[in-house]
């Protein structure tokens, strides 16, 4: 069970940032030192994070937050809350990625891992870029 209030839970839910996290800004780097053009934060549905030729749009997300390996982990969190939340947005970046397709664009997602290992990032953006 969760062991902060209601009110603090809020409070440090209000702090995690969704544009220009340390993860974000080291893929970025990665783009720039490859000079590859792109567009951060396109006002486009779904919220990509990068926008590159006007064809591939690239997501960046938190293992945790998107559930990379969900199953393997998810009898570890501490409540249903958790479980719910996490199974959600699974379910709403599969419906997200699907639109986008339909509209023309080719997605891709950059897990947290992979842009920590950044050799493992470069080749990974060289295959669907270059």
């Amino acid at each position: 069970m969760d062991n902060l209030t209601k009110e603090q839970r809020s409070f440090n839910m209000s702090k995690i940032k969704s544009s220009n996290t340390k993860l974000e800004i080291s893929f970025f780097k990665i783009l720039d030192d490859l000079k590859i053009k792109y567009k951060k934060h396109p006002k486009l549905f779904g919220n990509p994070d990068c926008l590159i030729d006007e064809k591939i749009l690239i997501f960046i997300d938190s293992d945790f937050w998107h559930g990379w390996y969900f199953p393997r982990w998810r009898n570890r969190l501490p409540s249903d809350y958790w479980v719910k939340k996490i199974e959600n947005n699974i379910k709403r970046d599969r419906l997200k990625f699907k639109k986008l397709q339909k509209m023309g664009f080719n997605i891709y997602r950059f897990w947290a891992h992979e842009i920590k290992n950044k050799d493992k990032t470069i080749n990974k953006i060289k295959e669907i870029i270059i």
